[in-house]
């Protein structure tokens, strides 16, 4: 793992930076394929990746919970409560140049992306294969992403908060607005009853137990009362930060996926006036909603 690192942290040193890619009016980080390919190209693949019926797409807007709910989900196909030693980013479907590469791992297979409803494998949708989507409250989202940004040179931001909170307001930012993922997920569980299961971050998180068991039921596997508990504490935040390779080392030398992992840390950081101004997009951008979300 560790030469691999190095490896890694050489070819990102290499990297220089470029503009955001882009594509159908929405932005991505600048990941090698998307370099090399372009993003239309990128895209495409995608929505073209022949998909086996057993695969899991765990479906997420950034910074709401990926790596949390792939452990989970791995742990419970897998029958197991080790930390996988490999990292999401290897099944992640707009980081991997050739998908092809994806034919020789064993099913079940995981595989996760940030990418919109409606770019997600075709065929994956027309046979109602599972997808697991986890949503989380859009101020914690909010300020996770702007320490996420902070340091992801494919990012392509270097301001303080109030520059990233406007960028949030204006819905200019990588993977595109919150709220036109968040909606367009809502709608598809309705378009496509039982293939969609919504896990919300902050119930997972204040009752771990009860969630991962319907996540178990979801997914049609069969565990005892103490491996679910088992798996609620290897996935615990505090466990996972001490043990699980944190994949963003190559950029800071200490990895900023697992910084905090808390409920209302946006407390910490909107203004009154922040606050106020977001409360006024949300309820109106999500009027129509049914989603309740837990912001504290």
């Amino acid at each position: 793992m560790e030469l691999k690192l190095e490896d890694m942290k050489k070819l990102m040193e290499k990297l220089e930076p470029v503009p955001q890619p882009e594509w159908d009016g929405i932005s991505y980080p600048s990941f090698i394929p998307f370099r090399e390919k372009g993003a239309e190209k990128v895209m495409q693949d995608i929505m073209d990746f022949k998909s086996r019926e057993s695969d899991i797409i765990l479906a997420t807007h950034s910074k709401s919970g990926t790596h949390w709910g792939y452990e989970i989900i791995q742990m419970l196909l897998r029958n197991t409560t080790e930390l996988e030693k490999g990292v999401k980013t290897n099944s992640m479907l707009e980081g991997i140049g050739d998908l092809s590469s994806l034919d020789s791992t064993p099913s079940p297979r995981i595989l996760d992306t940030h990418c919109k409803f409606k770019y997600l494998p075709k065929q994956h949708i027309e046979n109602r294969n599972k997808i697991v989507h986890i949503i989380r409250n859009p101020k914690d989202v909010c300020v996770s992403f702007y320490h996420h940004a902070l340091k992801d040179n494919l990012v392509n931001f270097n301001g303080s908060w109030n520059d990233f909170y406007e960028l949030w307001m204006s819905g200019k930012l990588v993977y595109g607005a919150w709220y036109n993922y968040e909606l367009e997920m809502e709608q598809a569980e309705k378009d496509f009853p039982g293939m969609i299961y919504t896990c919300f971050y902050e119930d997972i998180k204040q009752e771990p137990v009860k969630e991962i068991k319907k996540l178990a039921d979801f997914l049609e596997v069969e565990c005892s009362a103490t491996h679910i508990e088992d798996v609620a504490k290897a996935t615990s935040f505090k466990n996972m930060q001490e043990k699980k390779f944190d994949i963003t080392q190559i950029f800071d030398g200490k990895g900023f996926i697992y910084r905090k992992g808390e409920i209302g840390d946006w407390k910490n950081y909107f203004t009154v006036a922040q606050n106020e101004q977001f409360d006024i997009q949300f309820n109106e951008k999500m009027k129509d909603s049914n989603l309740k979300l837990t912001f504290a």
